[in-house]
C-alpha cells in the first residue's frame, strides 16, 4: 500500500511539473481566417474642452500553409473583409470606410476594397516571431488602382500614411502583435517569459502560463506600452499599459481568442499650429480563429 501511495505521490508531482513545448504546429495546407476588432476611445482636452472620438476597425484575413519547415512556417494571407467607423457623442458619425461598399464615389470604400484578395506572404518562426513580410506594396498600389488614382502628386502625397498601416514592416508589425505569444523552452504552468514587439505601439511583455492540457492552453500577459505615431502634421506620444489573455490549441499553437486591453495616455502636437494637446487612448483588440 505504501509503494502504491508513494507511485501516486510521485505521478502527481510529474503532473504539476510537467515541462510543455509552445510553438506552431502546421502543415502545408492548413488554412484559417483570423477576424480582427479594435475598439479605440480617445480623449482630448483642448483648453479644457474635453473632445471624444471613437473609432472601430474590424477586418478579416485568410491564411494559408504554403511551406512548413522545422524553424519555421510560411504563409500567404488575403484580407478579405476591412471596415472603419469613426464618430463622435457630439459630432455624429465622421468616416465611414467599408471594403463591401458598392458606392463608386467613395474614394476611401474603393481604396480598401483594393486590398481585397491581394497575396502577402509572411514567414513566422515557431514561436510566433515573424521574421519576413512581402507584398505590402502590392497591397498599396491595388489601393491606387481600385480608386482610379493616377495623379503622381497625389500618390507621393499619400503614400506615407499608407505605408505606415499596409506596407510590409506595418504589417510585420500588426501581424506579430497576435503571433508572437511564446518562448523559445519548454514551460510549465506558472512560469512567466518576456518578449517585445516593436513598431507604432511598442511594449515590453511579461506572460504568464496559466493553464495548459492535451487540447488547450492559456495565457495571460501584462506590457509596458509606449505609442508614437509621427509625421509632418502630427506627433502622438503616449505611455501605457496593456493586459492580454490568450486561449489557444495545444496541438496546433494556433490561438482561439486574444483580447488586449490598454489605456495609454499623453499628447499630441499639431505641428502647423504648434499645439500641443493632453491625450488619453482606450482601447479593446478582439481577434478570433476560425478553421
Amino acid at each position: 500500500m505504501r509503494k502504491i501511495t508513494v507511485l501516486l505521490m510521485f505521478l502527481f508531482s510529474l503532473t504539476l511539473t510537467a515541462q510543455n513545448v509552445l510553438q506552431y504546429n502546421l502543415s502545408v495546407g492548413d488554412s484559417f481566417t483570423i477576424h480582427q476588432e479594435a475598439i479605440q476611445h480617445i480623449t482630448q482636452d483642448i483648453d479644457g474642452t474635453i473632445q471624444e472620438i471613437d473609432n472601430k476597425l474590424s477586418g478579416m484575413m485568410s491564411f494559408e500553409v504554403i511551406k512548413s519547415e522545422k524553424e519555421s512556417i510560411t504563409f500567404e494571407m488575403n484580407f478579405t473583409n476591412l471596415k472603419m467607423l469613426m464618430s463622435s457623442p457630439t459630432l455624429g458619425e465622421l468616416s465611414n470606410v467599408d471594403s463591401s461598399s458598392d458606392d463608386t464615389e467613395d474614394i476611401m470604400s474603393l481604396m480598401f476594397k483594393g486590398i481585397l484578395n491581394i497575396p502577402v506572404t509572411i514567414v513566422m518562426s515557431k514561436n510566433g516571431k515573424i521574421t519576413s513580410v512581402t507584398g505590402g506594396d502590392k497591397l498599396i498600389e491595388s489601393m491606387f488602382k481600385a480608386a482610379d488614382i493616377t495623379q503622381p502628386e497625389i500618390i507621393e502625397a499619400s503614400k506615407g500614411a499608407l505605408e505606415k498601416q499596409f506596407g510590409s514592416d506595418a504589417l510585420s508589425s500588426s501581424f506579430e502583435q497576435m503571433t508572437y505569444l511564446f518562448p523559445t523552452g519548454k514551460v510549465k504552468v506558472g512560469d512567466t517569459w518576456k518578449n517585445n514587439y516593436e513598431g507604432d505601439m511598442s511594449t515590453t511583455n511579461m506572460w504568464t502560463l496559466t493553464d495548459y492540457d492535451a487540447n488547450t492552453y492559456k495565457l495571460s500577459g501584462t506590457a509596458e506600452a509606449n505609442m508614437s505615431s509621427i509625421d509632418e502634421a502630427v506627433i502622438m506620444t503616449l505611455t501605457g499599459n496593456q493586459s492580454t489573455t490568450v486561449i489557444g490549441n495545444s496541438k496546433t499553437g494556433l490561438f482561439t481568442e486574444i483580447v488586449v486591453t490598454g489605456e495609454n495616455t499623453g499628447n499630441t502636437l499639431y505641428s502647423a499650429q504648434e499645439i500641443t494637446i493632453p491625450t488619453t487612448i482606450k482601447s479593446t483588440i478582439t481577434y478570433k480563429i476560425t478553421q
